[in-house]
């Protein structure tokens, strides 16, 4: 074998890399310390030099490994000796350094002992390689390889030499569009790969790479619905060695994830969490929030050694070594296949034989004489009895939560220092999970909410999984912006406006619909401080002036586009800046509409409209085509256009006429009257789709949210200053309000038409938002369907309990799950969940003129009560408490609903149900005296209405038949 270099950066050892297990422990190497690397070896004749490369983006900051001695690194030492080296910066896109140190001369044919030592601040070694020509292996242990197809390459990884096609490191943007390739095989990869043995009598078989392909832990938000296709995992086959021997008998060896497969990635996130271009942190000392027994569960169930375990966190196909011991068997060939369930293959990059004696057709390897060889081999016996299987489920049950597992609750978990409104909801099981969701996530949401933003993420949670499509079930511990809820609780008591900052960060996205909690549960002592920096944003951050992506995140200020005479700066995220147009008005009306606040806000309140109109009126020039509906750049629609961003801004400008009628800006109110009609006559005329199930509302193909829930914004927002009953209130609305009813319900149709009600892997934008729309359209089957699974896939006993993530992945089997993303309460996600479970409660309090209580209950609740909740009556804010009793099992025979006020309101209205389509009403009660009542059907169900009702305080009692 003639090669002319070798790569041994697997071939480092140090104090803290075990011999015969996974590394599950890196201590971070802070600036001042170090790591020293060894390996001994014995050089082939014809190596000349030694290489070490240095990539920034692997290293915390750029020069941190090397000390920032690019020109005189002395860190390498060669048989005892110091060389000083230097790093030269390498010709190529991405940024690299490259040291090239010339060896010693020795006589002609003769190899030499190379005794090396590296000292970095870092905890990982160089890549490095020796050049020169390789030469044959003469002697010593007996190492052969299934060769490449191809020259290839060859490395030394913890002292057992392999040939590999290539060395691969690779990094995974989008799941959907970025095509896995072989990454690396030892062969191209064809349904599989036959690798001929030719008869050899192998001892011992070592397999290097052992990842996956698509090298994710989970698909997360960017798979298809009910696609589980990218998800891996522990427990989950990835395919298969079959080895078949001479005497014609197969032994295949399942490649399982947890046993002898593994991450390479989203594992090695947690000592280099490198994420949008930057470096963010090292979690060795946060792993398990300190819990020992998490990384020896790892150590006991992985069947591998590390093999390169280079800087950084790029998926490597040299990542791990799975040995066999195969008993001296003479093997005639060895196959590894796929499996179909998965997309994408496992990577196997070589395969040495370890072989009892030289089989002559096959290539040997030169062996070293490195120091005695990693492995933790596996024996036959241990794979046909399946004995690994046990520590793999131990290793399941670490890191994933079981359905099986969910508490019994007899009274909802109220956490410490709790202050608010109580809730008391009583007939299954999921009735209390609601109330403990409630008593969790209200109070979670108005945490957000500071004299500024505090960013995504929940800053009250104390433990986390790194987000999205590399969350493996590993959590970590974190310190979160108010150390946890119920300091939160204290600090709230005992701060003023001006006194509880956050960090100046919030999505735009979110910020409205927190907002919009935080008002609703009474949580309202920052929310003036906070619109205050969320108005100074919008004028500082963009022009023309709108609202950024990330308000207060410097980097989206930068953005500039020309229009015709005008910079624009700034992204254009119309979704978020119609949020936080809408939730503005939210905080107005949920203060009892002031007239001195809206004054004073209005300059905001207007410039964001100007936005809007700003667009319209130069969309010739960017993006070049006239529409009437607004290009947007985020997740929703990547540089396009659809109805979540159009709607939200069309929203927002609704509201937004009623802020100017209150102060008299007629003129203005007529000319944004007119903006309205065209933006809306502009939805329907280019945002909208054919289907089977008639005119739907159109979302983009590609955008993130792939459970498209957010096709039923019209309905969403109803709640957001209009309505609690959209289904009664525009059918009596002008032709194009029961136009956008009509395709509105057509779009539930059509995405309830496999009728799978699991969306919980976008939670918020998925699982909260097709809750909230089922519940709205009074589909209650539905609803009560997707509360159910919502309810009770939020327990996360090792995040918090109760929490509301990005989004939760459920194993293909139903039987257990786990959250995909870092943000344990996150912004959006958090909102849109809370917000569909207290649509149960029914305050609608839009009309300050006019209260209506429209409670929906799943049928089987029995009882309910509310106490101090808010509500805004008239120009005040005050709180009612009620119950609502139904009887055994939610018996349609007799409804008994009784309310309390702190004061009196002239115009009340309570609608009760659901009852069975079918149901007759006998008589309706107030007080103890019978009053006209109106029945309707609507949904899936029949409801009651009685109106026209007063006072404070009353008792209605329905009686059925």
């Amino acid at each position: 074998m003639s090669m002319n270099a070798i790569d041994i950066t697997g071939n480092w050892e140090s104090d803290v890399l075990p011999a015969d297990r996974l590394q599950t422990r890196e201590p971070e190497v802070k600036q001042g310390q170090t790591t020293v690397f060894r390996q001994r070896l014995q050089a082939p004749a014809g190596i000349h030099a030694l290489e070490l490369v240095y990539w920034p983006d692997q290293d915390s900051r750029l020069g941190k490994a090397i000390e920032e001695k690019f020109d005189g690194f002395d860190g390498l030492s060669i048989n005892g000796s110091s060389v000083r080296v230097a790093f030269l910066k390498m010709e190529g896109t991405r940024e690299g350094y490259r040291a090239l140190v010339q060896l010693e001369e020795e006589a002609q044919g003769s190899e030499r002992e190379l005794q090396l030592a590296l000292t970095l601040c870092a905890s990982r070694p160089l890549h490095t390689r020796l050049i020169g020509d390789v030469g044959r292996n003469e002697g010593g242990g007996v190492y052969q390889a299934l060769p490449p197809i191809s020259d290839g390459q060859l490395a030394i990884v913890r002292g057992i030499p392999f040939h590999l096609s290539e060395l691969n490191e690779f990094e995974i943007d989008d799941l959907v569009k970025d095509s896995p390739g072989d990454r690396g095989s030892l062969h191209p990869w064809n349904d599989g790969m036959t690798l001929p043995c030719y008869g050899a009598k192998v001892r011992t078989a070592h397999f290097l790479g052992m990842i996956h392909s698509i090298d994710v832990a989970n698909g997360s938000w960017f798979s298809p619905k009910g696609d589980h296709g990218y998800s891996h995992f522990v427990g989950d086959k990835a395919g298969e060695i079959a080895i078949r021997w001479t005497d014609g008998e197969e032994t295949v060896v399942p490649l399982v994830f947890g046993f002898n497969m593994w991450y390479s990635r989203a594992w090695d996130m947690f000592w280099h969490w490198w994420m949008y271009g930057q470096y963010i942190g090292h979690l060795d000392e946060q792993m398990f929030s300190g819990r020992d027994d998490g990384r020896e569960i790892v150590e006991e169930a992985v069947a591998l050694v590390d093999g390169i375990r280079a800087m950084g966190s790029l998926s490597s196909n040299a990542r791990f070594v799975f040995s066999v011991d195969l008993g001296e068997r003479e093997v005639e060939s060895i196959s590894l296949k796929d499996d179909p369930l998965l997309y994408g293959h496992p990577v196997v990059s070589a395969v040495t034989l370890e072989t009892a004696e030289q089989c002559s057709e096959l290539p040997m390897l030169p062996d070293l004489g490195s120091v005695k060889s990693a492995r933790k081999p596996v024996s036959l016996e241990q794979i046909e009895t399946g004995d690994w299987q046990d520590r793999v489920e131990r290793l399941q049950k670490l890191l994933y939560t079981y359905v099986d597992e969910l508490p019994v609750l007899d009274e909802p978990l109220v956490p410490d220092g709790y202050f608010g409104p109580r809730y008391r909801f009583e007939g299954n099981p999921d009735s209390v999970y609601a109330a403990t969701f409630l008593y969790r996530n209200g109070p979670e949401c108005a945490a957000y909410i500071a004299d500024n933003g505090t960013d995504c993420s929940s800053s009250t949670a104390r433990q986390a999984i790194p987000h999205y499509i590399y969350g493996m079930g590993i959590w970590f511990g974190f310190d979160p912006v108010f150390g946890s809820l119920d300091n939160w609780f204290k600090l709230y008591r005992e701060r003023s406006p001006g006194e509880l900052s956050g960090i100046s960060e919030a999505w735009a996205r979110g910020v409205g619909e927190l907002l919009r909690e935080a008002m609703a549960f009474g949580y309202d002592k920052f929310v003036r401080s906070y619109v205050d920096w969320l108005d100074n944003a919008l004028f500082a951050e963009a022009n023309p002036p709108h609202w950024n992506r990330i308000v207060g995140r410097s980097c989206y200020t930068t953005y500039e586009v020309e229009v015709g005479g005008t910079v624009e700066k700034g992204v254009r995220e119309n979704d978020g800046h119609g949020i936080c147009m809408w939730g503005r008005y939210m905080v107005w009306h949920g203060m009892g509409r002031p007239a001195d606040w809206n004054e004073q806000h209005f300059a905001a309140t207007e410039a964001a409209v100007e936005w809007i109109e700003w667009q319209l009126a130069n969309d010739r020039i960017r993006p070049g085509v006239r529409k009437d509906v607004l290009f947007t750049e985020s997740e929703c629609a990547h540089g396009s256009y659809d109805i979540y961003s159009s709607y939200n801004c069309l929203h927002g400008i609704k509201l937004s006429i009623r802020m100017a009628e209150q102060l008299g800006r007629t003129e203005l109110a007529e000319r944004w009257k007119q903006l309205y009609e065209r933006l809306r006559q502009g939805i329907l005329d280019h945002l909208v789709d054919p289907s089977e199930d008639g005119p739907i509302w159109h979302t983009e193909e590609d955008c993130y949210w792939q459970d498209h829930a957010h096709k039923l914004v019209p309905i969403q927002l109803a709640t957001e200053g209009d309505s609690y009953t959209p289904l009664e209130d525009w059918a009596s609305g002008d032709s194009m309000d029961r136009t956008f009813l009509e395709i509105s319900e057509n779009s539930y149709r059509h995405l309830m038409r496999s009728e799978n009600y699991n969306c919980l892997r976008m939670f918020g934008y998925g699982q909260g938002m097709m809750t909230q729309s089922a519940l709205l359209l009074d589909r209650m089957a539905d609803a009560e369907k997707f509360l159910h699974l919502m309810l009770t896939h939020t327990y996360l006993p090792h995040l918090e309990g109760w929490a509301a993530p990005e989004g939760i992945i459920v194993h293909r089997s139903g039987q257990y799950y786990l959250p995909v993303n870092g943000y344990m309460g996150q912004d959006s996600h958090v909102a849109d969940s809370t917000k569909a479970v207290r649509l149960l409660l029914g305050i609608d309090d839009n009309d300050p003129g006019h209260l209506r209580l429209v409670p929906r209950y799943p049928a089987d609740w029995t009882k309910m009560s509310i106490s101090e909740y808010p509500v805004v009556t008239g120009q005040t804010r005050q709180s009612i408490s009620y119950v609502y009793d139904r009887g055994e099992r939610g018996s349609a025979s007799e409804h008994t609903f009784s309310f309390e006020l702190q004061h009196p309101v002239d115009r009340l209205s309570i609608r009760l149900g659901p009852y069975p389509p079918d149901t007759r009403i006998e008589r309706a009660c107030w007080n103890g005296s019978e009053i006209p009542f109106a029945c309707i059907d609507s949904g899936d169900s029949r409801w009651v209405w009685a109106s026209h009702l007063s006072g404070k305080s009353g008792i209605i009692r329905i009686v059925g038949v």
